[in-house]
């Protein structure tokens, strides 16, 4: 009798589907001349492009702008509104190198703008 009921337990287990979600390919960076770490991630699109970006700000990830150009296993260019609401800027990834810098898409004389130091990354995967 318990070899049915775990035979009966047994097929109910496998007959059910299980779902996953899939993790967020991003990237944690850091410098020496600043604590802690920025961490982004990058959500693609139908056609599995890399669309938008977010940043973790306050523990939480925020929607910070848009990818503005990539090349698969090459680069990826995005924009980060949270630098200055009043600045175009982006930030250049090489995937190969795994450095992240600074980039002005836009340049205006009105701003007096320290740009950002480079920082170095590592891939990572978010799961939430």
């Amino acid at each position: 009798m318990s070899r049915f009921i775990t035979l009966v337990f047994t097929i109910c287990i496998f007959n059910f589907k299980s779902f996953a979600f899939e993790p967020y390919s991003g990237i944690s960076c850091h410098n020496s001349n600043v604590r802690g770490k920025v961490e982004f991630f990058f959500k693609h699109d139908e056609n599995f492009i890399y669309a938008t970006a977010y940043k973790r700000v306050n523990g939480e990830f925020i929607r910070i702008g848009n990818v503005v150009g990539q090349k698969v296993s090459s680069f990826i260019l995005f924009e980060d509104n949270t630098i200055d609401k009043n600045l175009n800027f982006a930030w250049h990834i090489d995937m190969v190198t795994k450095n992240l810098k600074p980039f002005i898409l836009t340049v205006t004389d009105k701003n007096k703008f320290k740009i950002p130091d480079k920082l170095d990354c590592i891939s990572k995967n978010f799961w939430f």
